[in-house]
């Protein structure tokens, strides 16, 4: 729905109207598009296949804009009341026909909460607020470690009817204040500057903190501000000469295919400046047909091609739901990827055909001042029209069935995955480290782990999983202790208690708290225990955080307050526990290596080591399974049976090597957790996790006195 603003020069009296061009190679470069999405989020390849989205931004800048130009051009006006009438009808039907089901099948298949999140993510999709929700959802570190939402690519279509809200009062403004030959000038001026913005402020906001770049308006607009520039000057693209526009279409196909493969959401740089080239990539392959034939385009502009991009916006809104809700159902498998794409495939037609398009074309909210509108906007040389399959409604209709009860079929025949537990005979815990004898506590413990890593059925817990799940990561006393507004008092047992266990690290540390808490209270006012561990701040001297949220901006003074601590204190025990998930330098924007890690552990133990009579270090809890998403209503516990990683194998021997560089002791957490290698999501009846990293308070309890026989055999506590 897009023309070129043409100058009344151009136009001689009695010249024809322009007659209507299809851009076949935008609806090839939409297939481009969402299929490198498709691949990027199913298999995880290309890894950069996301900046497809990137490409849609683009694409709708251009024809939104055309669309806007070309109304104000034939009628001096531009009505709100017809743009928004069209964007309704192209819009919200499908959109909602997407939150509905997914959150039925939420409902049948998700925990309590995790339905409830998915019904406020639906909510927030339906008023287009879903890339705000998930930014603040994304720097808000509570929320770090739950699962995904199935309605998460919601985000792009916030940003897109975010950026409508304001554009067409932009160029009606632009029309009211100019002249009609100066018209195209200020939009591109207005433009120009918006993106100029728009993309320093992503540069620095990237930089400084890349989770709300990546979902904020202000970050994006510039890569729909690129397709409206395209828009405006479209009649200088006319002059490429026909031999140059398929050398300009393919540099931008290769370009696209570039960033797909070159760009990583982890990687930094993203979504400025990296996003620039699949932005540029998709402007060059516009910029290429805006006049002139397509030869030398085929991949774009055969009909296979065609055919999914007038899907591309049915297969972009199932495709995730489909993804995210068979994930939890099914093991990754081929049965797991045949059926996903069945099923995403199937929906997607039978949506498009059946209730997008016929909505889409019909006169619903249409008024007859909307209906003069649209029929000003057919006259566009840039109209796209919708390919039409040959095949009768009632084929389509029995193809996409098919495709659909193929996708359940896959589901339905996966074999069940065979899970290997250890025999009755194997009732000793997995910790090579613990050497001591086992005293009665870990003797139970790990016997009552077998039991459950054996169990075929949920029992009766307390909490409830689901509440577990949703619960927090320490019990209320203690909780606060871990904020950015930490309160003075984080020290628990007798204040005359002769001897001092201090802790330090993040969320793990925190963790933590409880079974020593409980330690410290049932010595006998021997010892007691002070906590400067705080959530989402890893007492590494490496800026994992980004400083723009309180978080980062309070860790080095809390890491800073930590050592002087221990200094002034001198403790008997300092504990250091963090997490062993996999860390990214903020400031290199690389993933964290070992090396780097232990470097960084060290200059900051160097700091206080001599002020402690021994530093330990405790290994975090074997993160495998995130039972908040391997736990549902149709699951059973051997879906949310973990092992133990390689990852935290490394990381856990890294630690001991770093122990005995300064002369501490490192304490292997398995025996507390897993048994033989197999770590259940519940034991006896307590629930072990809430997310993948972190234990549930209850069964910081529970491990107390097994906590308290291992640290006493292995630091000398007395």
């Amino acid at each position: 729905m897009v023309t070129s603003l043409l100058p009344n020069s151009r136009r001689r009296l009695g010249t024809p109207e322009p007659k209507t061009h299809q851009r076949l190679d935008i609806q090839g470069l939409r297939m481009v598009a969402v299929i490198l999405v498709v691949l990027s989020h199913l298999f995880h390849w290309p890894r950069g296949g996301f900046v497809g989205v990137d490409v849609f931004f683009v694409i709708s800048g251009f024809l939104i804009t055309g669309s806007l130009m070309h109304t104000l051009e034939k009628t001096g006006r531009i009505s709100f009341s017809s743009f928004y009438r069209r964007r309704v009808r192209r819009i919200a039907p499908a959109a909602t026909l997407v939150l509905l089901v997914t959150c039925v099948a939420a409902y049948l298949i998700f925990t309590a909460s995790r339905f409830r999140s998915t019904v406020l993510d639906g909510l927030a999709a339906f008023f287009f607020v879903s890339n705000w929700r998930y930014g603040i959802e994304g720097t808000d570190y509570f929320n770090a470690s739950g699962p995904v939402s199935p309605l998460q690519h919601y985000w792009s279509l916030s940003v897109e009817e975010q950026f409508y809200f304001v554009w067409p009062a932009v160029i009606l403004l632009v029309g009211l204040v100019a002249a009609q030959k100066f018209r195209r000038l200020l939009a591109a001026g207005v433009m120009g500057i918006v993106v100029l913005g728009s993309f320093s402020y992503s540069v620095f906001k990237t930089a400084s903190d890349p989770t709300w770049a990546y979902f904020s308006t202000l970050t994006r607009v510039w890569e729909l501000g690129v397709g409206a520039l395209l828009a405006i000057t479209i009649i200088y693209f006319e002059r490429i000469p026909n031999t140059v526009r398929p050398v300009l279409a393919w540099a931008g196909l290769v370009t696209i295919a570039v960033g797909a493969f070159a760009i990583t959401e982890t990687g930094g740089g993203f979504p400025a400046p990296w996003a620039a080239v699949p932005v540029l990539g998709a402007a060059a392959i516009i910029a290429a047909g805006v006049s002139g034939d397509h030869r030398g385009l085929g991949v774009l502009t055969n009909r296979v091609s065609t055919y999914i991009g007038d899907i591309s916006y049915s297969l972009y809104l199932w495709h995730w739901p489909v993804i995210i809700l068979l994930g939890v159902l099914m093991e990754r498998s081929a049965y797991y990827f045949a059926a996903a794409l069945f099923l995403m495939f199937g929906l997607s037609i039978a949506a498009y055909h059946f209730f997008e398009n016929p909505i889409r074309t019909s006169k619903w909210l249409e008024t007859a001042a909307e209906k003069k509108d649209r029929s000003i906007l057919d006259l566009s040389r840039w109209r796209l029209r919708t390919l039409k399959m040959s095949e009768s409604n009632q084929s389509i209709g029995t193809g996409a069935l098919a495709l659909v009860t193929a996708g359940l079929v896959a589901a339905a025949i996966t074999p069940p995955t065979p899970v290997a537990v250890p025999p009755i005979a194997k009732a000793a815990p997995a910790s090579a480290a613990v050497t001591n004898p086992m005293g009665p506590a870990q003797t139970k413990l790990a016997a009552d782990i077998l039991k459950a890593v054996q169990a075929t059925a949920w029992p009766n817990v307390e909490p409830s999983m689901d509440e577990a799940i949703s619960g927090k990561q320490a019990p209320a006393d203690i909780l606060p202790c871990g904020t950015v507004d930490r309160p003075d008092d984080c020290t628990w047992g007798s204040d005359s208690a002769p001897r001092m266990v201090m802790i330090l690290g993040d969320s793990v540390g925190m963790t933590y708290v409880e079974p020593f808490k409980n330690f410290a209270e049932s010595s006998n006012g021997k010892w007691k225990v002070r906590s400067e561990a705080m959530f989402g701040c890893t007492f590494v001297d490496i800026r994992i955080r980004d400083t723009q949220d309180a978080i980062g901006d309070a860790c080095p003074g809390r890491k800073a307050d930590a050592i002087r601590a221990v200094n002034e204190l001198h403790p008997d025990v300092v504990i250091v526990s963090n997490t062993y998930a996999t860390l990214t330098n903020a400031d290199t924007k690389r993933e964290i290596t070992p090396n780097e890690w232990k470097d960084g552990i060290a200059r900051l133990t160097s700091q206080f080591v001599h002020s402690a009579g021994k530093v330990v270090f405790l290994a975090a809890p074997p993160a495998d399974k995130n039972v908040a998403e391997c736990y549902s209503r149709n699951s059973v516990p051997a879906d949310c049976l973990s092992s133990v990683t390689n990852a935290w194998r490394d990381r856990s021997w890294l630690e001991s090597e770093m122990a005995k560089s300064i002369g501490g002791s490192f304490i292997d957490s398995l025996g507390w957790f897993c048994n033989d290698g197999y770590c259940p999501s519940f034991v006896g009846t307590t629930p072990t996790k809430l997310d993948k990293v972190h234990i549930t308070p209850q069964y910081a309890d529970l491990i107390s006195p097994a906590f308290a026989e291992t640290i006493k055999a292995n630091v000398a506590f007395s």
